[in-house]
C-alpha cells in the first residue's frame, strides 16, 4: 500500500535533485531512504528512475509519478486545512469587517445569544479577502460598506454610521455647522489606526493632511483631551463612549462620509444569523464598550 511519508519522500527526491541530498533534508539514512522508494516501485509494479552507477535519474514514470504526489499531498494538506476550519466553526464564530463598529455590535450580540460560543474579530479592508476568508471557513459571517446579490449567500443591511469631525470650541472650524472633506483637506488631524477602509477614505479624501495616525486607543484618547487637534468621531462612537464636553462634533458632508453596513453568510448558517435583524435594531451601543 502507498504510503503518504512515500509521496513526501519522492518530493523531496525531485526537488533536491539527489538521493543523498534528500535524504541529508528529511534526516534519515540513504540507505534507508532507498529502500522506500525500492517498495514504492514494487508496490506500484513499475520503475521511477533509470537507475546508473551512482546516480538515479528519474524516468517519464517517475515524472508523472511527482505530479499525481503533488496533487495529493496538496489534496491532504487542503484536507486538513478545512476539516480544522469546519471543526472551529462549530465552537467559534469569527467576524471579519471592513470596519470596527459592526465588530462592536456583532460581538455584543453574539455573547448575548450565544453564550458559549468563543467570538473573535478581524478588520480588513480587502473585500476580496474577507469573501475569500467566508468561502474557506476563516470566517463565519463577514461585514462590507454594501450588499452583495450572490446566491450563495444571505445579505443582512446592519446600519449606518456617518462622520463628524471633533474639534474644541476655540479650533477655527468649531464656527463650521458643517464641513466637507475639500474643506478640511490640508489640516493636521490625529487618526486612529487600525479603522478599516475609513484609513483608505482620509488618504483618498484629505491627501494633503498630516494624518497624525496613533496605535494605541488610550494614547488617542489622552491626546484627544489635552490637544487641539481635530479628529474625526462618527455616530456610533458618540453613542458608545462618554461624550467630551469640551469638544464639538461636526457633521462631514460628502457621501463617502455616510456609510451603510452589511452582514453576509452562507445560507446554511441562516439559523445561527438571522436574529441579528432584531438584534442589532435595539442594540444599546454603550454596553458595546
Amino acid at each position: 500500500m502507498i504510503e503518504m511519508y512515500q509521496l513526501e519522500q519522492l518530493l523531496t527526491i525531485y526537488k533536491a535533485g539527489t538521493i543523498s541530498k534528500a535524504a541529508e533534508e528529511m534526516h534519515i539514512s540513504q540507505p534507508g531512504l532507498t529502500r522506500s522508494i525500492q517498495r514504492l516501485e514494487e508496490d506500484l509494479g513499475l520503475q521511477l528512475f533509470n537507475r546508473k552507477k551512482n546516480k538515479v535519474i528519474f524516468n517519464n514514470n517517475g515524472i508523472m509519478a511527482v505530479k499525481y504526489a503533488k496533487k495529493i499531498l496538496q489534496t491532504k494538506e487542503e484536507m486538513v486545512i478545512q476539516l480544522q476550519r469546519y471543526d472551529r466553526s462549530q465552537r467559534i464564530i469569527s467576524i471579519g469587517s471592513c470596519a470596527p463598529a459592526p465588530v462592536w455590535g456583532l460581538n455584543y450580540i453574539f455573547n448575548k445569544i450565544y453564550p458559549e460560543m468563543q467570538i473573535t474579530s478581524d478588520i480588513n479592508s480587502d473585500e476580496n479577502t474577507l469573501r475569500k476568508g467566508l468561502d474557506d471557513l476563516k470566517y463565519s459571517i463577514i461585514v462590507l460598506n454594501h450588499s452583495i446579490d450572490d446566491e450563495k449567500y444571505i445579505c443582512i443591511d446592519l446600519f449606518e454610521e456617518y462622520l463628524y469631525l471633533s474639534v474644541p470650541p476655540a479650533h477655527p472650524l468649531a464656527l463650521f455647522k458643517e464641513i466637507s472633506f475639500k474643506e478640511l483637506d490640508g489640516e493636521s488631524i490625529l487618526l486612529l489606526s487600525r479603522i478599516g477602509f475609513w484609513n483608505e477614505i482620509c488618504l483618498k479624501m484629505i491627501p494633503n493632511s498630516h494624518l497624525l495616525v496613533q496605535e494605541d486607543n488610550e494614547v488617542f484618547n489622552e491626546l484627544t483631551k489635552l490637544s487641539a487637534l481635530p479628529n474625526f468621531r462618527s455616530n456610533i462612537t458618540i453613542q458608545r463612549e462618554n461624550n467630551d464636553g469640551n469638544r464639538i462634533a461636526i457633521p462631514i458632508t460628502d457621501d463617502s462620509a455616510h456609510i451603510r453596513y452589511y452582514a453576509v453568510f452562507k445560507k446554511e448558517d441562516k439559523k445561527i444569523f438571522d436574529p441579528i435583524k432584531d438584534e442589532i435594531t435595539t442594540i444599546d451601543w454603550k454596553q458595546t464598550y
